[in-house]
Parts: C-alpha cells; sequence; structure tokens
C-alpha cells in the first residue's frame, strides 16, 4: 500500500525496531501472550451482528498520498457492510501520539492495550513467536471471503506459525524481471514473455548482449542479478533450494544449491562486470525500475521489481516483464513477494469485529485499492476485470489484463519466505554474507557456513524464550 521507495524507508525501520524491542525487551511480548489466550482476546463482545456502536480501533504505518484518498473509501465500504462498527483510525503514518510504530505497538500490546487491528510491514511470525498476535482460524474457518483456500498458498504461509494463522496478506506484490523493449528490438531479439531465456545460462548470455564497456567506464549494463536484496528467497527457490526451512522450523542456508547460486554471480561478475564489485555499484543503481536507475535512466537493459512498478515507476519507454528462470539444480521458476499484512494483537478485544475488519480490507477492500496501484492481490477469488486505473489510461484494457494475469499467475509458484521469527535477522545477517562473498572476502562456501550457524543460533536462542 505504498510505493518501492516508502516500502523500502519504512521496512527497514520496522526491522530495526522490532530487533531492538524484541532483543532488549524481548519478555514484554511473552507478558502481552499471558494477558489473554492468543485465540480470543480478552473483552471480546461476541459477533458483528449483535454489536450496536461497537467502535474499533486500526493502527497503520500508511501516509501516502494514496493512503489519504483510499482508505477512506474503503473504512467507509466496511462500515457500510457492517452496520453498527465503526473504525477508529488515523493517516499519520505512525501510531496515535507518535513515536516508532512497532516499538509503540509491542509495548501497547504488552500493556494489554494495543489496537483492535494493525497493519504490519515485519513478518507476523516474528510477533507471532513472541506471542502478541491472535491467531484467526477459528474466524477464518467460518469467514465470508477470507476462508483457509481463499489465499495464494505461498503469501498465506507467510503469516503462519506452529500451524496457526497470524494475520492476512492483503497484498503479495510479486517480483518479476523487466526489460528494455526498446533495446531487444534494436538487437533484433524477441520482446515476447514467452521467449525469454528459461535458464540462468540463457538469462546470463543475454546480459552479456547489452553490456558495453568504454575503456575503463561502463556504460551500460545487461542485468545486475544480485542488486535487490528482497528478492533473493528467488534465487535459492529456483536452483532448488531453500533458506528456512518452515516446515521443520530450522535454516538450510549452507546447502549446495546456495552455494551453487553464490558461485554462478560470481562467475557472472568476472566475466561481465571485470570482478569489481565496488567499482560497478559507481557506475550506476542496479536494483528496480524507478525514474533514478539505471533502468530507467536507459543505461541499463534488464532490471527487477514487484508487480507495483508498471503503475508507480513511470517508465519511459516501452517495456516487458519476464519469469525469472531456473537454476542448474532447480525445475521451476518462482516469484518473491511483498505483502500489506493485517492482524489482529493479542488482547484486543472485539475479536469478530476485528477479524472482520482485517477480512474485508484483505479482500472485498482490495478492489479498490487496486484501482489505484498495481500491489498484486493475495486473495484468489479477485474479480476479474478489476485494474488498475493508470494501468489500463497507459497501455489499454487487453495488455492492462495481460499484466495483471502474468502476476496473478506467478503467485502460484511464490518462494518460500517470510515465515521464520528471526526473518529480519536473518535476511540482515544472509545480506551481508554475500556481501562478503561479491566483495571476494569469503568464499560461497565459508560465508554460507557461517551464516548458517549464526542464523541457527539466533532461531534456536528465540525458541527457548
Amino acid at each position: 500500500m505504498k510505493t518501492q521507495a516508502n516500502k523500502q524507508a519504512k521496512r527497514a525501520l520496522s526491522r530495526r525496531d522490532f530487533l531492538r524491542l524484541t532483543g532488549v525487551a524481548g519478555g514484554a511480548a511473552l507478558v502481552a501472550a499471558c494477558a489473554a489466550p492468543a485465540t480470543q482476546p480478552a473483552g471480546d463482545t461476541g459477533s458483528a451482528a449483535d454489536a450496536e456502536g461497537v467502535t474499533i480501533s486500526w493502527w497503520n504505518e500508511l501516509d501516502t498520498p494514496t493512503t489519504q484518498e483510499m482508505v477512506p473509501l474503503i473504512v467507509a465500504g466496511f462500515e457500510e457492510t457492517y452496520p453498527g462498527v465503526k473504525v477508529d483510525y488515523e493517516l499519520t503514518g505512525g501510531p496515535p501520539g507518535g513515536g516508532a510504530f512497532t516499538e509503540v505497538l509491542l509495548t501497547r500490546i504488552a500493556a494489554g492495550t494495543p489496537p483492535n487491528a494493525a497493519t504490519i510491514w515485519s513478518p507476523p511470525v516474528e510477533f507471532a513467536a513472541q506471542g502478541s498476535l491472535m491467531a484467526i482460524d477459528e474466524y477464518m474457518a467460518d469467514a465470508q471471503w477470507a476462508t483457509p483456500d481463499a489465499f495464494y498458498e505461498g503469501p498465506l504461509k507467510s503469516t503462519t506459525w506452529q500451524g496457526k494463522v497470524y494475520g492476512l496478506p492483503a497484498s503479495a506484490g510479486a517480483a518479476s524481471l523487466f526489460f528494455n523493449a526498446e533495446k531487444f528490438t534494436e538487437k533484433g531479439i524477441s520482446t515476447a514473455t514467452a521467449d525469454f531465456p528459461t535458464t540462468w545460462q540463457g538469462l546470463k548470455d543475454l546480459s552479456a548482449e547489452f553490456v558495453i564497456w568504454e575503456g575503463d567506464e561502463l556504460k551500460q549494463a545487461g542485468y545486475v542479478p544480485w542488486a535487490t536484496g528482497w528478492i533473493r528467497p528467488i534465487w535459492s527457490e529456483v536452483n532448488g533450494g531453500q533458506i528456512f526451512d518452515a516446515e521443520n522450523n530450522r535454516y538450510v542456508i549452507d546447502s549446495s544449491a546456495n552455494e551453487e547460486w553464490l558461485n554462478f554471480w560470481l562467475q557472472w561478475l568476472d566475466e561481465q562486470y571485470r570482478g569489481d564489485i565496488e567499482q560497478l555499484n559507481i557506475f550506476g543503481e542496479w536494483s528496480g525500475v524507478y525514474p533514478q536507475t539505471a533502468f530507467g535512466l536507459g543505461n541499463q537493459a534488464l532490471a527487477d521489481s514487484g508487480s507495483w512498478a508498471p503503475t508507480d515507476a513511470d517508465i519511459p519507454f516501452e517495456w516487458n516483464v519476464a519469469k525469472f528462470p531456473i537454476g542448474p539444480s532447480g525445475t521451476q521458476s518462482a516469484t518473491a513477494y511483498y505483502p500489506n499484512w493485517f492482524v489482529v494483537p493479542s488482547g484486543a478485544g472485539q475479536a469478530q469485529e476485528s477479524f472482520n475488519f482485517i477480512e474485508y480490507f484483505a479482500t472485498k477492500g482490495w478492489e479498490t485499492w487496486y484501482t489505484y496501484i498495481m500491489d498484486t492481490p493475495a486473495w484468489k477469488a479477485f474479480p476479474q476485470g478489476v485494474l488498475p486505473t493508470k494501468l489500463v489510461d497507459l497501455y489499454g484494457q487487453e495488455r492492462a489484463q495481460e499484466i495483471h494475469n502474468f502476476y496473478a499467475d506467478y503467485l502460484n509458484t511464490a518462494a518460500d519466505m517470510w515465515t521464520s521469527p528471526v526473518e529480519s535477522f536473518a535476511s540482515d545477517t544472509l545480506g551481508a554474507a554475500i556481501d562478503e562473498v561479491l566483495h571476494k572476502t569469503k568464499t560461497p562456501a565459508q560465508a554460507l557456513a557461517e551464516t548458517q550457524a549464526i542464523v541457527q543460533a539466533r532461531l534456536d536462542e528465540t525458541m527457548r524464550q
């Protein structure tokens, strides 16, 4: 529910806040878990049908112009659907009274005075493992729209901890490759998505077609596969690997599939970018497709981004999208996804009304939101033909529907991600290890083994709390 720049800035802040609070005062969230049962918050008043004049509170980190315009419409739709239930909310981008969103939220949960609902940008599992969220399985069983089978499997997994569901994914902004169709046409390369390379080697060879060096200066890049951190799980998944095994609650970072992945990146760096990651970074911003990036400036032929980019990035040339190719040890393509999660904090009260609100926002309410920005719905029953207005205006109804269908279909093979109770710590630690590999201070095997030991130790410590 935000632009990419807003997403990344807020995500980084919330992760730091969450880790600081749970690391220094991790017991506080556990106190909240004792204040009320995780499946039925204290003070619950029963169903919305019995409620008269009920007011529930909703906290969110959303403060963009889109939010200012669209959220009141969605809330009004909810209040019309559930007469007698009002939603108390604000659009300042933080909790009432100010402060760091996640820190204030966890503090209020620990004190037994949380909001009834919240939108979070850090994985629900991180909160659920500390006892800070209400499990919503019993409400989903009888839900009007948000039944257990109503969402794409991957995004719903990101709300699941030890067999229980602790939130709903409203969006699941799927990732893809973007390519400059004009540059492809100039070289006589097909611009059809169906003709895009399906293997890592094919993608690397395609990238090499567009790399232009003039002396010691890189004038044009092909693709820089390591540039975007949040899509990292794709690279493991499409090569038959994993980062976190949620079913068995263990990390599997130091696998042969992941070592093969990083060695392939090193080969790519050496062959196309002269083996110097620092020098490469001087020449451009290789992540994303926004105007300030090398792709947006026309200096990079291929990049990656999320589904929101077609309505948010204002790409100034003809482009197309493609799936991520398969690694030598993989069997199918996969996409990453970047959700907005709606949750009910533990001890909030008004459980049924609170669930009804997050259910409505993540399903029917998203029909309103989606007309403004292409943040792919996680709800599988999202109606065909509801499309972002800007997308239709820019590319026409038929092309807009094709783009929507591409991302919706891609979510059927979403990578396993956002499922660990130490997700943020693990992501940061793995990112630092990959940086060491690309700077050639450690081999992939060394970096992955060290990361495995560090992250698994943090997970074990978290599980003992």
